[in-house]
């Protein structure tokens, strides 16, 4: 939002230097991004006047000149214009003068033979017009009231200062001039003075108006007035043109200056129709009832006011005469309805729309206007109809036109919302003000009070609240244009704090401050990802906003993108993205690991945390180091890196295989398990996405719920280390050798070999794999150690019960100790 000092001058008594204002605005939370001098151009341009002009003898376009500047001394300069002549008034730029347009320095030179002193500058070396004709000739009326030597920017009404504002979304008053007027007013605590409405105009609620009721919802209106008289070739005076350029709008003519201007100064957009062309389209006389607000219809079509002729759908809303479409509603109007220089007779639009109404049109179409940026930040519907009466009073100004009608859709509420404000909370949260006194910096001596009744409603009444007296405080009514982000006793007690200054306020720090730590899950958490970055693996992290691909997604109520319309349900879809375009790259390995959250639609909307990750290729970084070509993991292999990072939480993990990961190639996917309770999976990628080219390469996938491994992992037993006395006595270590079939895991025998070998059986491990037996089955050689923390064991002493654990096996598992 650009506004220049001279408008808000004209509103409210500015006592400070620009720079100064800038930096109060920023600190009061409307940020100045730039603040520019309108005079920066033309600094060194004076006002002079020419005494005589005399041809140059060795050049028969220039000119020799004598020109006044109100000092001493006559300049002599050389001049090239044709316009020159003697006894006008012309804007001189003297010697060290910069022009920003031509990139130049003025200095004092030789042309031709003749010392020229200056330069007499046309309005386009002054920045100032795109193309000028010879130099600038003033206006000597103009000239005549001021002194020559004058700076050219008082008489180019160029004495401004222009500040770019960052308006953030929770104060849309700061989209208009009157609201940061409004604000400087309470800044600097100075006389704030609004233009008046110097007439009313009958107002005629009608009821029949065809309004889509999410579009024009209760607090929104719509109005539409029929103005008589005009003229579309009417240009704007000077002053409506200074300040609508000072605030980056081109000016048209003035029935379009005026709607532009008064969506600067009230923020409130207006929008005019041209109503003959509104009668052609629709094949007769135009009424205020064929106007209507609906959503727009498939194969719609709309040429619109930026050349652009835009398809319509039904996440369009639009304005219609006569049910055809004549504007994108709140965003920007149609060409063939538009204000032009035939204009005679005008329909005036305005209204206040749902804000997600406008952003979805907005969005729907790819534009974002000056309209379509106030109606999304939300305004006031009680403003509008002041403002439709304030742009009629300036058209009347230059129009003779003859007591229009204005049509609203409803009346306004004239309820009073009043927030309850009270003083004993206000202390509470704010704390007492700091004063220091004058000898602060020699005893450091400070008082400190509570905010008086009197300044609380002093910095209130300041932004325009009314105020009535209660027993626990006040009761508060805010001003329309302030009632969007007012709405709770704590807002205002926020901008009773901002008002005053923060700074003014004691610390209210915890009193012992205590330090922060982590909880036991948060350390866990920690130790885990540094398991998994020692053991070769990458973090990333991944959006978690993804589109649409089925119905069992949480939708996001207002995305930005369709790409972007819905919560992840998964990170693996993820995580074989980033590893395809490792793969494109030509990198040959990929280890990621990730904890993100993923959200659940059923059968409650919920969200959980989990570690995911994939495992790609051998991660090693000389190539010369392994001469075999297969540089792929085996199933194994991949399952033994993720043991190893998760080696250091201490946790046991059994896998039991399955067939139920649709994504898993079936045979090669586990889940994990722990203490009895699932944790996550581990399995390698199904061949389906190699084949339909979704993962380029085989990769296993794995994840793991963040809550239960650490629930688990800190546990009091596996938390606290306990340390063991070394053992004093040697092991005695038994190898035996089984055929098994294939259906039996592992991990049941040895769970089982656990079992039966009481306390003397002291480790359990498997150490040789036999597979080529060609069928279903395959020999798996165990290391059994046993140990007596006592004595030195003796083949006597586990005899019995080692024949008892190769027993039990053979029967369990139908299967022959092998020789």
């Amino acid at each position: 939002m650009k506004v220049s000092q001279n408008w808000l001058k004209a509103l409210v008594e500015i006592n400070t230097t620009p720079d100064d204002l800038s930096e109060k605005l920023s600190i009061g939370g409307f940020e100045v991004e730039s603040l520019i001098d309108c005079s920066s151009n033309v600094k060194g341009i004076l006002l002079g006047k020419v005494l005589s002009v005399v041809k140059h003898d060795n050049s028969d376009k220039l000119s020799i000149c004598r020109v006044d500047i109100g000092r001493s001394n006559i300049l002599q300069i050389v001049c090239g214009a044709k316009n020159v002549r003697p006894n006008i008034y012309v804007y001189v730029a003297t010697i060290g003068t910069h022009l920003s347009a031509n990139n130049i320095t003025i200095k004092k030179s030789e042309i031709r033979g003749v010392m020229s002193e200056g330069m007499i500058c046309s309005l386009e070396e002054l920045g100032i017009e795109e193309s000028s004709e010879g130099i600038a000739i003033i206006n000597e009326e103009i000239a005549t009231k001021h002194n020559l030597g004058t700076s050219a920017a008082l008489l180019l009404d160029l004495e401004d200062h222009i500040f770019d504002l960052a308006i953030t979304a929770n104060r849309p008053d700061g989209m208009s001039v009157i609201g940061i007027a409004r604000e400087i007013s309470a800044l600097l605590e100075t006389k704030l003075t609004f233009p008046r409405l110097d007439k009313k105009y009958k107002i005629n609620v009608f009821k029949n108006f065809d309004l889509c009721a999410k579009a024009i919802e209760k607090n929104c209106i719509y109005t539409i007035t029929h103005i008589d008289s005009v003229n579309g070739k009417e240009l704007s005076p000077l002053w409506l043109k200074d300040r609508l350029d000072k605030s980056g709008i081109k000016s048209i003519n003035l029935l379009v200056d005026i709607t532009n201007y008064i969506l600067l100064e009230q923020g409130q957009p207006l929008h005019a129709f041209d109503k003959d062309k509104l009668s052609n389209l629709i094949g007769r006389d135009v009424l205020p009832q064929d106007f209507s607000v609906r959503k727009a219809k498939i194969n719609e079509t709309l040429l619109c006011l930026n050349g652009e002729n835009y398809e319509l759908n039904e996440n369009i809303t639009i304005v219609a005469c006569d049910d055809k479409p004549v504007a994108i509603a709140g965003v920007i109007g149609g060409l063939e309805t538009s204000v032009n220089d035939e204009t005679s007779s005008v329909y005036l639009e305005g209204a206040v729309f749902n804000p997600a109404i406008i952003r979805k049109s907005s969005k729907e179409i790819g534009i974002r206007t000056e309209s379509s940026s106030r109606f999304e930040k939300g305004i006031s519907y009680k403003n509008t109809l002041d403002s439709v009466t304030r742009a009629i009073n300036i058209l009347e100004e230059y129009f003779q036109i003859s007591n229009p009608i204005i049509n609203t859709s409803n009346e306004l509420d004239k309820t009073k919302l009043l927030i309850p404000l009270r003083r004993e909370r206000i202390h509470r949260i704010l704390g007492p003000l700091v004063i220091k006194n004058k000898d602060f910096n020699e005893n450091n001596q400070v008082n400190k009070r509570n905010l008086s009744d009197n300044e609380i409603t002093d910095k209130l009444k300041l932004i325009g609240c009314n105020l009535s007296i209660k027993d626990y405080g006040w009761d508060v009514e805010v001003i329309p244009n302030r009632s969007q982000d007012l709405l709770r006793e704590i807002d205002l007690i926020e901008e009773i704090a901002r008002l005053v200054g923060y700074d003014m306020f004691d610390l209210n720090l915890p009193n012992p401050i205590k330090p922060g730590k982590l909880s036991n899950a948060q350390i866990a958490l920690r130790k885990l990802k540094i398991g998994f970055i020692d053991c070769g693996f990458n973090e990333v992290l991944s959006y978690s906003l993804v589109p649409e691909i089925n119905k069992d997604l949480v939708k996001i109520s207002n995305p930005l993108l369709l790409e972007t319309s819905c919560l992840r349900d998964n990170i693996w879809q993820e995580h074989i993205k980033i590893c395809n375009q490792n793969i494109k790259s030509a990198i040959d390995y990929c280890w990621i690991f990730e904890v993100g959250n993923i959200f659940h639609k059923k059968p409650d909307l919920s969200q959980e945390e989990l570690l995911s990750g994939l495992i790609y290729g051998k991660n090693k970084l000389e190539k010369w180091s392994s001469s075999s070509k297969n540089d792929h993991l085996n199933y194994f292999e991949a399952r033994g890196k993720l043991k190893e990072a998760l080696t250091v939480l201490n946790l046991k993990i059994e896998d039991k295989t399955t067939d139920s990961i649709d994504f898993l190639h079936p045979g090669r996917a586990s889940r994990l398990f722990t203490e009895g309770n699932e944790i996550g999976y581990f399995g390698e990628i199904h061949p389906k996405f190699i084949s339909e080219k979704k993962a380029l390469k085989k990769m296993y996938l794995f994840s793991l719920k963040v809550s239960k491994i650490t629930d688990a992992s800190t546990r009091k037993n596996k938390w606290i280390p306990v340390y063991k006395q070394y053992p004093t006595v040697p092991k005695m270590e038994r190898d035996v050798n089984f055929i098994f079939s294939k259906k039996y895991l592992v991990n049941e025998i040895i769970l089982q070999i656990r079992k039966c070998g009481k306390k003397l059986l002291e480790d359990v491990n498997l150490i040789d794999i036999y597979d080529n037996f060609g069928g279903e089955f395959i020999s798996y050689t165990f290391r059994l150690s046993y140990r007596d923390p006592e004595k030195t064991l003796l083949d006597s002493d586990i005899a019995s019960l080692h024949d008892n654990i190769v027993e039990t096996i053979e029967k369990k598992f139908n299967t022959k100790l092998r020789e």
